[in-house]
Parts: structure tokens; sequence; C-alpha cells
């Protein structure tokens, strides 16, 4: 009479069992197995978890870090190879060459930063041409006053004044405007009277912006010509 007996199979361990068990037994850690390999940490890691869809695109390269772990932990490279072909469907990954993988990956990474880089020299120099705006709107015109000096004395009772202010600016001079040219020059007489005079020349934009410079011209009688008057 026969006996059968059942027997519990046990299932074949997966690559990543394999090269872990391996690992541990060695009493390796992690990181010795990427000083002996010099693969990424994140490689070894999903290669031991089965994460396959985490390794490279490239099926060169994922066969390669196969090769060098197994290499790496004494274990047969080509059985290992042909059980990871199994796991991770290998056969469907499209023959891309890593090189090739990297110089497309380089060159897209190329074109989007040059679009960030261009996006903020844009920004960068929309907002200095705002702000120079800004500040040529909030800033009071230059107005500069060459002649008179503030507290001259003459004996006339006329005097030149003469400036520069900005361009497109209104210039009045005590209350009347007075004609710049191109460069923003002026040059106009002033009637003065016997004493003090305040002479105010004030230079407006066409926003509000006001500079005023204001000076005092003393007007002094001839003396000599009313000594003369007297004689007669």
């Amino acid at each position: 009479m026969s006996i059968f007996c059942l027997k519990k199979l046990t299932s074949p361990k997966r690559i990543g069992e394999k090269l872990k068990e391996t690992r541990e037994k060695k009493n390796w850690q992690i990181a010795d197995a990427v000083e002996a390999t010099r693969i990424p940490e994140k490689y070894l890691v999903a290669i031991e978890k089965g994460e396959f869809q985490n390794l490279p695109p490239a099926k060169a390269h994922c066969l390669a870090y196969i090769k060098k772990y197994a290499v790496a932990l004494d274990l047969n490279p080509k059985n290992l190879i042909n059980q990871f072909d199994k796991e991770a469907g290998s056969e469907n990954y499209k023959p891309i060459h890593p090189y090739n993988n990297l110089k497309i990956k380089s060159i897209g990474s190329i074109f989007v930063w040059m679009q960030k880089i261009s996006i903020a020299l844009f920004v960068i120099g929309f907002i200095g041409y705002l702000a120079w705006q800004i500040n040529s709107i909030l800033r009071p015109p230059n107005l500069i006053v060459y002649n008179p000096e503030e507290g001259h004395v003459s004996a006339q009772l006329a005097i030149l004044v003469q400036g520069k202010t900005d361009n497109e600016v209104q210039l009045n001079i005590n209350g009347k405007e007075v004609i710049t040219n191109e460069r923003g020059q002026f040059e106009t007489e002033v009637d003065l009277s016997k004493g003090i005079n305040t002479i105010t020349i004030s230079a407006i934009k066409k926003h509000g912006k006001t500079t005023v410079v204001s000076r005092h011209v003393i007007v002094k009688e001839n003396n000599q010509k009313d000594k003369i008057s007297l004689n007669h």
C-alpha cells in the first residue's frame, strides 16, 4: 500500500530577498554595499525591496546594477540577472542607451532652466522699470541757480538770473513763467527795486512735485552820483 505525504512547498525567494539576506550574512549595512558597488543607496534599497519602478529607465543600467551587487556579495550574477528579467519584466524596457537618456534629460533640464532664468530676468526688469518710473514721479525736479548768488549786492535795478533744471519742467521766476532750452537751461532779466529783493525760482513737474530756490539781492544807492548831484 502506497503512502502519500504532503510536502509544504516553499516559494522561491525573490531577488531582493536573496541580496538582502546575503548582505546581512556578511554583516554589511546598506552603506557598506554602497561603498563596495558605488551604486546610489536609493537604487540598492529599491532592488532589495523589489521596487523596480524606482530604478533607472534604461535596461543597461538596471542589469549593470544587479551584476555589480551580485559580484560584491559573491553571488552568481548570471542567475540573478535571469531572475531579474523574470521578476521585473525587463523585456518591456525600452532599449535606451544610458548616455542618450542622460543627454535628453540634460537638454530638457537646460531648456527649463533657461525658461526660468528668462522669466526671472523679465520680472526683475519690469519691477526695476516700475521703480524707476515711480521714483521719477515722486522725486522733485533738479534746480540749480548759477546767478545771482545769495546776498548779492548790486547798484543796478535789474539782474540776470541764470540756471538749469530738468526737461519738461515748468519754470517760474517770481510767478512769471520762463522758457528753458532743450537742455533745461534758462536765462532771464529780473527787475529790482532799492533795498532787499527776493527772487523766487520754482521748477514744477507735471505731477506737481516742486523745487523752489530763493535768492536775496540787495540794491544800494550809488553814493557817488548822490554826491555829484548835491554839489550841483
